[in-house]
């Protein structure tokens, strides 16, 4: 009886050891790819951009993310970041007009 119960105990002290090791094994891998995204020190950029003819939201976004060296930002995300700086964007669903000036932000590496 004695000898079931130390198998026992020695099994249950392995499970809590693994245990350990695969929580630690994850929280290490979830460091090292988070530390893939710091992309170093940054400034923001407060820019304004007045629309030409045959702009289009999406025209002006491009030229803009290219500027963005601060970090991986993707097309969409991008253009809905200048939509939340220009509120009548979103009433226009996106359409730009000659002449309409737009608040632009984006990120540069220092």
């Amino acid at each position: 009886m004695e000898d079931a119960k130390q198998k026992a105990l020695a099994k249950a002290k392995k499970k809590a050891i693994l245990l350990r090791a695969a929580v630690c094994a994850a929280l290490i891998g979830t460091a090292v790819m988070c530390a893939g995204f710091y992309d170093g020190p940054q400034k923001l950029v407060e820019d304004t951009y007045t629309v030409r003819e045959g702009d289009t939201l999406w025209d002006i976004g491009e030229a803009y993310l290219k500027k963005n060296t601060g970090g991986r930002r993707y097309i969409l995300e991008y253009i809905e970041g200048i939509k939340e700086l220009n509120p009548e964007l979103v009433k226009s669903e996106g359409q730009v007009y000659p002449g309409q000036v737009l608040r632009i932000n984006y990120w540069v590496a220092e």
